[in-house]
């Protein structure tokens, strides 16, 4: 049975490989590399692929053998599954009392090796590499390690071949971040295949003429025209630690696709890092409109989706504060980025700071039948980030609004008294920010829908919107996503975890999401 077998050299080692037959939608002949060794060790090998290939059927082995042709190349054989295939001997039949194999000391054993585990060639796993992945591994010569994408379930394989907007609800550690990661990996193999033939036919109708006149083309005419050749996808988390974990592994996925031509580089940022929008983001703008192409796809974080919302869309919110004006005078580009993120820091009411510094000056008659953090989840997601605060025109609801939700809301638990005493601390609470001079995300947002209702979006259209750990945001907040992008059939995948509020204010019901998504987004 050894010649079955091929081996070629690498260096020092040897490749070795045989032909093997693969099911999907045909049988199809692939190349099995069962190890990469040393020429001493390569009889030892033989003897223990002797013995697999022994339990092969004589069907089997002549479909391995076969050669096929295209002119001077080999390339592999297929056939219908219809015609059938059987890989290995039934070992327990016999024909006039003989065993099919006549190696005795195969008779009995099934598909058992005589190997330990650790060794085990029937036991090891084999990848169906693309194209795409093997010029990877062939091109990795720097000595880094290099991986590959990894297994998935037959589950997360029917979400990531589903082809309509998607909500993706599931506990932690359930492969929710997998799914979305791959999903845009998809993507982008399929737009880059179809542009390579796109390209292929649009090269093959070109004249010498067409040629001259792409020459004389200026570059903001090769801009968009590359910015024309390019899918437009985004990614977006809350967390910044979560953003760089997958806009590494997209960064390598990209260059399978690319055949190891992505501009994506590594970073050598550790995980536990504090990685800061500013320094994370340095390649990208404030803005929709001047993203260049090699930043596609974008994986950014929430904060700086709404950064960029902002810089696309009128005069930014921040330009009504004196201390941002005078952070940002006489600044443009990352400097400007960076300036708005100091005042952001300095300034943003954030839980801990709506609890230290705001909660001790309310009505202490109202502060003390009350729970700061759910007064502070009210005030965010309720009365300035709910879906009923999105139909005024303010973007907040008013007194008898909130409090008639005790009566209309399915599942509240927040009785008519309490709301009453909430919204006077939010009427308080607003006040003293307007005199600190502070903000918080919610009033941010509000007047993002307030300039993208009135103003056009000019930016760049997104084509497909990836959202996850969802139970994040508010309803306002999500939907913002729909100015960005008009593909709500296919477009949008969302994906959360009710049991994992990581988010302080948000008060999050997969249930409202739907209605969002199905009312508003499609209004």
């Amino acid at each position: 049975m050894s010649q079955m077998l091929n081996k070629f050299k690498v260096r020092e080692l040897y490749i070795v490989c045989s032909i093997d037959i693969d099911e999907e939608s045909l049988y199809t002949q692939v190349l099995k590399v069962w190890d990469v060794l040393p020429l001493e060790e390569f009889s030892k090998l033989v003897k223990r692929l002797d013995g697999i290939f022994g339990m092969y059927t004589d069907d089997y082995l002549n479909r391995c053998k076969v050669k096929c042709h295209d002119g001077d190349f080999e390339v592999p054989m297929t056939w219908t599954l219809s015609s059938g295939l059987i890989q290995y001997k039934n070992l327990s039949e016999t024909e006039n009392g003989k065993a099919l194999i006549n190696d005795a000391s195969l008779i009995g054993k099934g598909y058992v090796e005589d190997a330990k585990v650790s060794e085990s060639l029937l036991l090891m796993k084999f990848y169906l590499l693309s194209i795409g992945a093997v010029s990877h591994l062939l091109s990795g010569c720097n000595g880094k390690e290099l991986s590959l994408p990894f297994e998935l379930t037959n589950q997360e394989k029917e979400i990531i071949h589903f082809n309509r907007s998607t909500f993706i609800l599931g506990r932690s550690g359930t492969g929710k971040t997998t799914v979305l990661t791959m999903k845009l990996f998809q993507n982008e193999q399929l737009y880059h295949l179809a542009s390579e033939g796109y390209h292929q036919v649009q090269s093959n109708l070109s004249t010498d003429d067409s040629w001259r006149h792409q020459e004389d083309s200026s570059e903001t005419d090769q801009i968009q025209e590359a910015k024309r050749d390019i899918l437009h996808q985004i990614f977006v988390t809350v967390s910044p630690k979560l953003c760089f974990a997958v806009k590494q592994h997209v960064s390598q996925l990209k260059s399978f696709v690319c055949g190891n031509k992505s501009s994506a580089k590594s970073s050598s940022v550790r995980m536990d890092d504090d990685i800061a929008d500013a320094l994370q983001f340095a390649d990208i703008p404030d803005s929709f409109v001047d993203i260049l192409p090699e930043s596609y796809p974008l994986i950014i974080t929430f904060s700086k989706f709404l950064m960029m919302l902002d810089g696309t869309v009128g005069t930014s919110y921040f330009e009504r504060f004196h201390d941002a004006r005078q952070l940002a005078h006489g600044k443009s580009g990352n400097a400007r980025s960076l300036a708005f993120q100091i005042f952001i820091r300095t300034k943003e009411v954030t839980f801990k700071r709506f609890s230290s510094s705001y909660w001790s000056h309310f009505n202490i008659l109202l502060t003390k039948k009350l729970v700061p953090i759910i007064v502070f989840t009210e005030i965010m997601s309720v009365i300035k980030g709910g879906l009923i605060a999105g139909e005024v025109c303010d973007g907040k609801l008013s007194r008898q609004d909130y409090v008639s939700l005790s009566e209309c809301r399915v599942g509240s638990s927040i009785s008519r008294q309490k709301r009453e005493m909430m919204y006077d601390i939010f009427l308080a609470y607003e006040k003293k920010k307007a005199v600190n001079g502070e903000f918080d995300f919610a009033d941010l947002v509000i007047d993002l829908h307030y300039r993208l209702r009135n103003e056009r979006y000019a930016g760049d259209e997104i084509r497909f919107v990836f959202v996850d750990e969802v139970q994040d945001l508010s309803m306002k907040q999500i939907a913002l996503f729909k100015y960005v992008c008009r593909n709500f059939s296919e477009g949008f995948v969302f994906s959360g975890d009710t049991a994992q509020t990581i988010a302080k204010g948000i008060d999050f019901r997969f249930e409202d999401i739907r209605c969002l998504f199905y009312v508003e987004f499609w209004d």
